[in-house]
């Protein structure tokens, strides 16, 4: 008996404009079929600004999509990835969705290139950053003579 896994991925794009796009890259019944590759870590364990690419063949709908969205600078994407059970179904949850902001395209004569940065980045240890004040370090001299120990 061989199990398989199947892995889904869904392409939600708002361009520029406002108008939405929707692919997946396994086909079902559900929403459009688009042969499209995610290359790049979707998430990291640091949250980590972090860049995606996602490939395009070089296709009509796929030159369309960098147009209307002013060559992906002005694009969100909410990238989803789903477990497709037995009976080609998904099911209502999934695995990961991720948001990010396009930050540009690049053309060849066979892929179009989309690029994501993830939407936000991670928060650091000095998360919010800490001024001197008087309420913090007490007195504050007058002089540049501070210590810091």
């Amino acid at each position: 008996m061989i199990d398989e896994i199947r892995i889904m991925q869904t392409f939600h794009l708002v361009d520029a404009e406002g108008n939405s796009y929707t692919y997946q890259n396994y086909y079902t019944d559900r929403i459009n079929f688009a042969p499209f590759q995610v290359e790049g870590s979707v998430s990291t364990l640091g949250g980590d600004n972090s860049q995606i690419q996602v490939l395009f063949p070089a296709t009509e709908y796929a030159i369309k999509l960098v147009e209307k969205a002013d060559g992906n600078r002005k694009s969100q994407l909410t990238l989803t990835t789903h477990l497709i059970n037995s009976n080609e179904q998904t099911p209502n949850n999934f695995i990961s969705q991720e948001i990010y902001i396009g930050l540009g395209a690049s053309f060849s004569e066979n892929t179009i290139e989309l690029r994501f940065n993830t939407a936000a980045d991670a928060v650091a240890s000095n998360f919010p950053a800490r001024r001197f004040n008087q309420d913090n370090v007490g007195i504050l001299p007058l002089d540049a003579a501070l210590s810091l120990r």
